[in-house]
Order: structure tokens, then C-alpha cells, then sequence
């Protein structure tokens, strides 16, 4: 069947529209032989990831480069276009693509209490880390009165990761989200304490969560309001200012020292994720969104392996 001259000339035109993902393929080798020249001469490592990951603690330390606005600004387009639209609905693709956004305070360590008729109910928090290594937040329920530690075994110890959290309910981003995920992991252990006693009937499981919420964990909300300082477990660093931004400028309110640069590390862990997407995923290459990401992605790639280059250069001048 003949092609009609509609679809000639929109051949003609896709022949002439930039293909972002073979370009970002291109530029991927290219910024990877750069850095194995700045990292691994010797080529001692066969392994591209370790590569990666020594180019990123070594950036703004011993590879000096530089970075300007509109850099930036396309880092910025390609984490917005990643987060919101492209990676959004595919929970596998997200994973940890974003929690290097979210650090915790390793430190942290509060606790929050109310005196009720001369008894004192306790709330402990404090970031741990568990033996796989990733940091927890350890919660410690403590009632002074008879009846708080007859049912529920002197106390309810739980946790949840902080990680894992970030993730799938965002806690950094809002205090109300965080209390409500401490209260939740106190309710999800006091109810897994209250079933491991078989001689309890329905009115007696009911009896025992009527009181922890009625005359435990109510008060206990209110000092977590009023009292709870969000920014000490998760403190205003470069990377948890990634939720002031605004997506229609670009803009971050109150950008901290060293934003720029944390952002350029992400960044460089980040092209080394999409390219596993293309080599190990299946994906449109013709899909808008798609198009745009790499369109963005490229472009920082691109800077960046020009910086390595002129960091070369000067090295072997010397």
C-alpha cells in the first residue's frame, strides 16, 4: 500500500526531531570513559557501578567542576519529570530512585510524656539502626498505671524504617504524616499483643484498645502537636529541600549551601539508574514523556562529561 503524503511528510519531520535517547546513550559511554579516566586509570575495577560511585564522593572534592543555572534547572526538570510523570505509576522503577532526597538525623532521640492522677505515660522515640543497616525509628510506649502494663506486657515496643516510610507515605514531608505513622505502629503492636492472648474474648480485646486509645495514646497525640519538632529528625539539609520545590519555576524556598552539589551527585546516581532502564526494561522510545526525560538527562550528562574532559586536560597539562 502506497504511503500518502500525510504520513511522508510526518516522516520527514520525525526524521528531523533529536532522538534524546540515543543521544543519552552516546553521551552515557562517552561520560563513563571519563570517568575512568579520573577515577580508575589503572582500570582496576570492571565494574561500572563502582566507577560511578567513586566519581560521585570524588566530585567537588578532588574533580573540581563546574556547574551554572541552566545546569540546574535541568537536573530539576528531569527529577520533576521522573517523580511526577515518567517513573510515577511503576512502583519497581521508583524504588529508591528518590530516598537519597531524605536523610534522618542519626542521633535523634526525644521523649514525650503527660501526668495523669500522679502516673506518668511515656512515649520514647530514637533513630537506631537496625542489623540489616538501615535506620529505624524505635518507639517505646510506657504507662505507670496497673492496668497499662497487665495488658499490654509492661510495655509496647515497636518501630517502623524511616526509609521504607519515606517511600510509601512521605513522612519528611509533613508532621501530621509522621505522628500518624508512630501512632499507627503502636496501635499495629498493642492489637498483635492483645491477639497473642487466647483467653481474651471479643469484649476483652475491645476493653484493652478502648483504653489505650481513649486514655493513652489521645494525650500522648496532643503532646506529639504541640511539643514534636519535625526538622530534628528530619534537619532542613540540601537534600530535604527538595520538598519546597516549586515545579512550575524551578524554584526552591530557602535553597541551603551546597544544594547545587548534592543535587549533581543524585543526579549522577540517577543517569546510572535510567540507563539500567534501557538496557533492562523495556520502554517506548518514541513516548512523549520519555522523549523529555532524556531530552533533560542528556543535556546534563552532556555538561558534566565536558567538565570531566576540561578537568583532563588540565590534569595532563600539569
Amino acid at each position: 500500500m502506497p504511503t500518502t503524503m500525510k504520513e511522508k511528510y510526518l516522516n520527514w519531520l520525525s526524521l528531523i526531531e533529536t532522538d534524546y535517547i540515543t543521544m543519552f546513550i552516546k553521551t552515557w559511554f562517552t561520560f563513563l570513559a571519563s570517568l575512568q579516566e579520573l577515577v580508575d586509570p589503572e582500570r582496576e575495577t570492571s565494574r561500572d557501578r563502582e566507577t560511578v560511585e567513586k566519581y560521585r564522593k570524588e566530585l567537588f572534592n578532588t574533580i573540581d567542576i563546574k556547574i551554572n543555572e541552566e545546569f540546574i534547572k535541568n537536573v530539576l526538570n528531569a527529577y520533576s519529570l521522573a517523580k511526577d510523570n515518567v517513573l510515577s505509576s511503576n512502583t519497581f522503577l521508583m524504588k529508591d530512585y528518590f530516598e537519597i532526597f531524605y536523610s534522618f538525623n542519626e542521633d535523634y532521640s526525644d521523649t514525650f510524656s503527660y501526668t495523669y492522677r500522679g502516673k506518668v505515660t511515656e512515649l520514647h522515640l530514637k533513630v537506631v539502626y537496625s542489623k540489616r543497616k538501615k535506620k529505624t525509628l524505635k518507639i517505646i510506649l510506657n504507662d505507670e498505671r496497673k492496668k497499662f502494663k497487665e495488658y499490654f506486657d509492661e510495655k509496647i515496643e515497636t518501630g517502623f524504617s524511616l526509609s521504607e516510610k519515606v517511600k510509601s507515605s512521605k513522612i519528611f514531608e509533613e508532621k501530621r504524616k509522621f505522628i500518624d505513622e508512630i501512632l499507627s505502629a503502636i496501635k499495629e503492636k498493642s492489637k498483635e499483643i492483645i491477639d497473642g492472648n487466647k483467653r481474651l474474648d471479643e469484649r476483652g480485646r475491645r476493653m484493652r484498645m478502648d483504653f489505650l486509645n481513649d486514655e493513652c495514646l489521645k494525650d500522648i497525640e496532643r503532646e506529639l502537636n504541640e511539643k514534636l519538632d519535625i526538622k530534628s529528625v528530619f534537619p532542613l539539609r540540601p537534600n530535604n529541600s527538595m520538598a519546597d520545590l516549586d515545579v512550575n519555576t524551578l524554584e526552591i524556598k530557602n535553597k541551603p549551601q551546597f544544594f547545587d552539589e548534592d543535587l549533581t551527585r543524585w543526579f549522577v546516581d540517577f543517569s546510572y539508574k535510567l540507563r539500567n532502564i534501557l538496557f533492562h526494561f523495556i520502554i517506548d522510545p518514541m513516548n512523549k514523556d520519555w522523549q523529555s526525560l532524556f531530552k533533560y538527562t542528556y543535556l546534563v550528562l552532556k555538561h558534566l562529561t565536558e567538565e570531566n574532559i576540561k578537568v583532563l586536560k588540565i590534569k595532563d597539562e600539569v
